[in-house]
């Protein structure tokens, strides 16, 4: 577990170096750090054997908003 997110984070730094390197707009790098925090999400609960319904997930959090 350690690993994967020791891993992650050196990835993420070398991207948004990357993406600054770019010039990239503000609204790319936000989505660009969503997605990827969604797919560490999704990668620790196939790790923990505990797998993440992402459909679930968002049901409930649109529920939550109403």
């Amino acid at each position: 577990m350690m690993g994967l997110l020791g891993t992650y984070i050196i990835l993420s730094a070398i991207a948004f170096l990357f993406l600054r390197f770019l010039r990239m707009h503000r609204r790319e790098v936000w989505a660009f750090t969503i997605l990827a925090c969604i797919g560490f999400v999704l990668w620790t609960s196939i790790v923990l054997n505990h797998p993440l319904d992402l459909n679930q997930a968002i049901g409930r959090m649109i529920d939550s908003i109403k």
